[in-house]
């Protein structure tokens, strides 16, 4: 009976379930685990999109490659209106055998002296094919980004591109202008009159165009530098005294824009050609003349597809371009202009072949030049003015034309005495006229010294 009760008691027992095993606590370890399994599974299935993707790329690189090697190389940017870096060459042209070119130190010189290296680079980047179109590409990445400019360019309101000028030399400056009023103490002696006019930057004049916030005082800088240097040397009985005559042309072109008037470019860094009637007329104050009325001009459109400097430096491809105008008046092609660096001759004061180019600005008095002359035909009784300027005295050339026979020269290009070609011309007064940004990033005046 009692062995019958405990078979029974042990039957009923192994019948019974097992307690539920207690789950095992999750750790870091295991969420590191499943997490490196996951990581893989993806990778895995990746593999052959990464594998399409970096051939793709390579194909584009290499394609990129060997179209430059391809495509004949541009000598000319007409978009950037400057000359292209060529072929890049491991030493410098040599007449003479390969025993000469040793001696001579022209052996493989360029890549010793690590000009090829540098030479490589910029050939890449210029000859890049479509670099146009990236160029374009890259202005339009950069403004979507809301960085505000692009190639040191700022896009500012009404669609002007202004070129930023961050640090100005002062220095330079104030040597120009010593060199300038040394220049003038000589020509004193000669009794000629010479006025130092300074023009402005187009950030200059249309600072008012400048985006919100943008920091103004480094413009100041410089002009409060010459505009004080200048009165100090105006003081009768200083050590600087001089008898140069001195004419700010950013204040009063700085006011004609903030009232309205387009007088300088939006897309170049020049003033227009009503911005250069207003700086006429300020000189014409100054010496004491009566200048012509804007009313006696006939304006002439000679283009509405002019983009300058800054529109190409800027790749903002979307910006409308300027419009160029000659201001005529009559018998103004009454005269003859003389390029003496080639020799070419002109009735009146335009090239109009530059039109058809890039650089329309150029179409003034033929562009760069070291040495030209205007004179007015069958009048030998007119004044004589040597104008020294850079290319802001191009499109007023015309202007002081209609009162002087012109000697011009660009002291970047010119290399002989100014002051002998000021006497033997028989010149009755000197003006140098040269805009901030020349007058900032060298001292080209110190050239005036030359004898």
């Amino acid at each position: 009976m009692e062995n019958n009760e405990i078979m029974k008691n042990e039957s009923v027992t192994a019948a019974s379930p097992a307690p539920a095993a207690k789950p095992k606590k999750r750790t870091m370890q295991d969420e590191a685990d499943e997490l490196f399994a996951l990581q893989m599974r993806v990778a895995d299935g990746a593999k052959g999109s990464d594998r399409t993707v970096m051939a793709l790329f390579l194909a584009f690189i290499f394609v990129l490659g060997a179209l430059i090697f391809i495509i004949p190389d541009k000598e000319f940017s007409e978009q950037e209106n400057r000359a292209l870096q060529g072929l890049p060459q491991l030493q410098s042209k040599f007449d003479g055998n390969l025993i000469e070119r040793i001696k001579a130190g022209k052996f493989l010189d360029k890549y010793f002296s690590g000009d090829f290296a540098e030479d490589v680079g910029d050939y890449y980047s210029d000859q890049f094919p479509a670099r146009d179109f990236f160029v374009g590409l890259k202005g339009v990445t950069e403004i979507a980004m809301l960085k505000g400019e692009n190639n040191d360019v700022v896009l500012g309101k009404d669609g002007y591109l202004l070129s930023r000028m961050d640090h100005p030399d002062i220095d330079n400056v104030l040597k120009n202008y010593d060199a300038s009023a040394a220049f003038a103490n000589r020509m004193a002696e000669a009794g000629i009159p010479v006025t130092f006019a300074a023009a402005g930057r187009v950030i200059d004049i249309a600072e008012d165009k400048l985006p919100a916030l943008y920091p103004v005082d480094v413009l100041h800088r410089p002009w409060d530098a010459l505009n004080d240097h200048a009165a100090q040397t105006h003081i009768a009985g200083s050590a600087d005294y001089t008898d140069m005559l001195y004419l700010d042309l950013c204040a009063p072109l700085k006011a004609a824009s903030e009232a309205g008037d387009d007088v300088m470019y939006r897309t170049d860094h020049h003033w227009t050609t009503h911005g250069a009637y207003l700086a006429y007329v300020e000189l014409m104050k100054l010496w004491g003349m009566e200048a012509l009325p804007e009313s006696a001009f006939t304006v002439e459109v000679v283009s509405d597809a002019f983009y300058g400097t800054a529109w190409r430096n800027a790749g903002m491809k979307w910006i409308e371009p300027d419009t160029m105008e000659y201001y005529r008046y009559e018998g103004d092609e009454d005269f003859t202009m003389t390029v003496h660096d080639d020799g070419s001759v002109f009735e009146g004061f335009y090239d109009r072949s530059y039109l058809e180019k890039t650089d329309k600005y150029s179409s003034f008095i033929s562009g760069n030049h070291a040495y030209v002359t205007i004179e007015k035909n069958g009048d030998e009784n007119r004044e004589r003015l040597l104008l020294v300027k850079d290319s802001f005295g191009h499109s007023l050339a015309p202007f002081l034309a209609y009162h002087f026979d012109l000697e011009i020269i660009d002291l970047r290009y010119y290399k002989t005495s100014t002051s002998a070609l000021a006497l033997e011309t028989g010149c009755d007064r000197v003006l140098l006229i040269n805009n901030m940004d020349s007058l900032t990033s060298a001292a080209t005046l110190g050239l005036l010294g030359m004898e």
